[in-house]
């Protein structure tokens, strides 16, 4: 109902002002070239990652049987991938002295965002680094209704409503880990196979999954001028409010390195390094769902099997920005 009264009110805006001023601006197809920067207007919690919750912690652990932590400090990690640059080509069709329609074709690639952090100690020395940073990649189609405000001047206002609608992309989560108290490589699903009460601790492991979206619509608007250097040029200015909440269809594994050492009572039982390929099933592909059952394949559930793909439960990011986008405008028309 907003979106709809927003579009309205554009297009009244418009009929109103165009009783008082003719326009002389080329009709027909255009073509706009140009590039934006948006800032994130909309932060939210990050959602979990590999059952983490969006944290920064940093803790001692306190030894006994079994071990306990004391949290030394931790905060809420949020934020939006809604901060980032973005590039496109815009067809254009003006039909007539105040209405004209576009299509926008654009690629964004946002900043990287800490998603989660946590660092433990065990009588003063580090045994746990934790950290995952997350960015987003898309391309996405964004039709729009222009409202021209005509005026005889060199600058020549208008303003936008529309959808954005993904058609590719993904979100990249980063992940790097020292650990030596067995936790992460439980939560990558590693450990199966080990013997009982063996831990597998890990050091300089990065691991890169990518997360493939469900489809969604988005919405955008803008107001904007174009500046005339000429009969057929045009430079553009838009200031433009986007967002998009995404939800995550399935992750698979992109890249994995490292080193491991299975350890049980403090002694070393066989140590090598990660790969992609020697990856479990489980590590490598995790679908997500609305909502998981008994029969599904969830980690720490009983019958949970490794050689298969994970299910959890779907979760959701945010893109919203503010952003300045320029860029030159070429006409076809008349």
């Amino acid at each position: 109902m907003k979106k709809m009264i927003l579009m309205a009110s554009i297009l009244a805006g418009s009929f109103f002002y165009s009783a008082k001023a003719q326009d002389d601006y080329n009709k027909g197809f255009y073509i706009k070239a140009g590039g934006a920067y948006f800032l994130k207007v909309t932060p939210v919690e990050f959602p979990a990652i590999g059952g983490q919750p969006a944290r920064d912690r940093v803790f001692n652990i306190i030894p006994g049987n079994p071990p306990t932590q004391q949290t030394v400090s931790e905060s809420t990690i949020t934020g939006s991938f809604g901060e980032g640059w973005r590039v496109g080509l815009t067809p254009g069709y003006r039909f007539s002295r105040i209405l004209g329609v576009e299509v926008g074709l654009n690629y964004y690639n946002s900043r990287s965002q800490d998603m989660m952090r946590q660092r433990g100690s065990l009588g003063g020395n580090e045994v746990l680094n934790l950290h995952n940073s997350g960015k987003v990649k898309a391309f996405d189609v964004a039709p729009a209704l222009v409202a021209h405000i005509p005026t005889n001047s060199s600058v020549k206002p208008y303003m936008k409503a529309g959808v954005i609608i993904p058609i590719g992309g993904h979100l990249e989560i980063t992940t790097t880990a020292n650990d030596q108290t067995g936790s992460v490589a439980e939560s990558m699903h590693m450990t199966s196979g080990l013997p009982p009460n063996a831990i597998m601790t890990l050091h300089n492991v990065k691991r890169v999954d990518r997360i493939k979206a469900n489809p969604t619509v988005g919405f955008q608007s803008a107001v904007g001028f174009d500046w005339m250097l000429n009969d057929r040029i045009s430079i553009y200015a838009e200031l433009e409010y986007r967002n998009i909440s995404v939800g995550g269809k399935k992750k698979e594994l992109h890249e994995l390195s490292g080193e491991y050492n299975v350890v049980m009572s403090g002694q070393p039982l066989t140590s090598g390094t990660l790969s992609k390929d020697a990856a479990s099933e489980s590590s490598k592909l995790v679908n997500y769902h609305k909502t998981i059952t008994a029969g599904d394949n969830v980690a720490g559930w009983e019958g949970f099997d490794s050689n298969k793909p994970a299910d959890e439960l779907r979760s959701y990011i945010n893109i919203g920005g503010l952003g300045v986008n320029l860029g030159i405008k070429i006409p076809f028309g008349n």
